[in-house]
């Protein structure tokens, strides 16, 4: 008898992690389907869309024969879902995969065979080409996720614009995204010697922000001849996810940069601006914002069914002695602080029609005024 028996916790934690990278939009395809195979007492789970990889190591309770086939993740993930939380029995014969629980539950679902699922990545297999990555990954995971909201997965102009810059050039970490309305980056020293570029899908950053934390390994897979990646590959005891990159060229951002006014700054209570934003949000999606000496006034623009709103944040110490009006998109600047983990950051404004730099110690925003 092929049979297998796991704690459903651990068995629902994984498949429902192995979710993304199921085809859902084509069932009959075989990338619809997650692999299940036992080795040395351990159930081995694979997916993959094309896009991401994932695969998973699970310790069984018992094991007797062999277990291995693929079967529907979708409808796998809905069946184990739905047990109580105790220990599963799985068995299979020639056609069908039976998960059983406490002589009461019954699923069956049929099963394909495992060698069709297009799964191939390796980081262990030397021909495939991947190389170790020495990099701080809890610096690298928080700073993909303080500035992701600056790209748009939805851009067909430029794709690149679809995905998070993670680039290293002679020992310098870069990390931007852009949706060509706002700028995120972050850029640190580090020891890693190996220079490369790449394009982090948003998609495949989710994932792997939610699978992830500081204990896990970094692989690349380098396009030949070339410092562009292929294929990213992180690692922890029991997942590999493995993702194909944006294969672009990313905006020059540097060059944004290097125009930031070298003016004072002004510096802002975080949740000053945080209650101020929620608060126009709810009426409007842009306002003006004023700044004076000792104030910033924020102001609805096209309120929702006419309605408006004037908000005033005092005790501001502003260098500039003449008022300054800018439009803003509030929903720019709020999923900005959002981000923000200090108490106060800095504003540098230095004309009503030139990029706005929001600056605090993790990392710096460009966002682009609305004409008003």
């Amino acid at each position: 008898m092929n049979m297998i028996s796991i704690d459903k916790s651990i068995l629902d934690q994984a498949i429902t992690n192995m979710q993304s990278a199921v085809n859902k939009k084509n069932v009959i395809d075989i990338t619809a389907n997650i692999s299940l195979e036992t080795i040395d007492n351990n159930l081995i789970l694979k997916a993959t869309d094309h896009e991401i990889y994932i695969r998973t190591i699970l310790k069984t309770n018992s094991l007797q024969g062999e277990i291995k086939c693929a079967v529907n993740g979708e409808a796998i993930g809905n069946f184990i879902k739905g047990l109580n939380d105790s220990e599963v029995i799985i068995e299979q014969d020639n056609e069908n995969l039976y998960i059983k629980q406490n002589n009461a539950s019954v699923f069956k679902i049929p099963i394909f065979e495992i060698n069709e699922l297009p799964f191939s990545q390796n980081y262990k297999n030397e021909q495939q080409g991947f190389q170790s990555i020495d990099i701080n990954n809890n610096f690298l995971l928080q700073s993909l996720k303080k500035i992701m909201h600056c790209c748009n997965d939805k851009e067909t102009f430029n794709i690149a614009m679809q995905g998070i810059l993670f680039e290293v050039k002679d020992k310098e970490i870069n990390i931007a995204a852009t949706d060509s309305k706002r700028l995120g980056y972050i850029q640190k020293q580090t020891e890693c010697d190996k220079d490369f570029i790449s394009i982090i899908p948003k998609k495949t950053l989710q994932e792997i922000l939610k699978l992830f934390s500081t204990d896990c390994e970094l692989y690349i897979k380098p396009i030949q001849d070339s410092n562009k990646i292929e294929t990213l590959c992180f690692v922890s005891e029991n997942i590999e996810f493995y993702a194909k990159l944006i294969n672009a060229n990313f905006p020059d951002f540097k060059s944004i940069i290097a125009n930031k006014p070298q003016l004072p700054t002004l510096k802002i209570n975080k949740e000053k601006i945080l209650k101020t934003l929620n608060q126009m949000n709810a009426i409007c999606q842009r306002a003006k914002v004023t700044f004076e000496s000792n104030k910033i006034i924020f102001e609805t623009l096209e309120g929702i069914n006419g309605a408006s709103a004037s908000i005033t944040i005092n005790d501001i110490e502003n260098h500039k002695t003449e008022p300054m009006t800018i439009g803003l998109v509030n929903r720019h600047l709020l999923e900005c602080i959002s981000n923000i983990k200090q108490d106060e950051f800095e504003i540098i404004i230095d004309d009503p029609y030139k990029p706005i730099f929001v600056i605090t110690k993790d990392f710096e925003e460009v966002i682009m005024p609305q004409i008003i």
